[in-house]
């Protein structure tokens, strides 16, 4: 499993997050104190994206070709 700090602006930035996340066969979460949803879910993330500390959760260490699909999301 592996963590990343996460920057959704928008309601687009959420649609196309969640395009992406939904292309990768394994588990990622979004995470913002102790709520956790499933990233997979449209629905959650646009409601979760007003927080202002997102986390990106991925229940895999084969994750290089997400972690680059989501680059402009993640922070620094």
């Amino acid at each position: 499993m592996k963590t990343f700090p996460l920057v959704l602006n928008d309601t687009d930035d959420v649609v196309n997050f969640v395009k992406i996340v939904n292309e990768f066969d394994y588990d990622v979460d979004l995470k913002s104190g102790s709520v956790i949803i499933d990233a997979k879910s449209l629905m959650g993330a646009i409601a979760m994206s007003g927080s202002k500390t997102l986390e990106l959760v991925v229940h895999s260490n084969e994750c290089d070709g997400l972690v680059n699909e989501l680059a402009n999301y993640l922070c620094a």
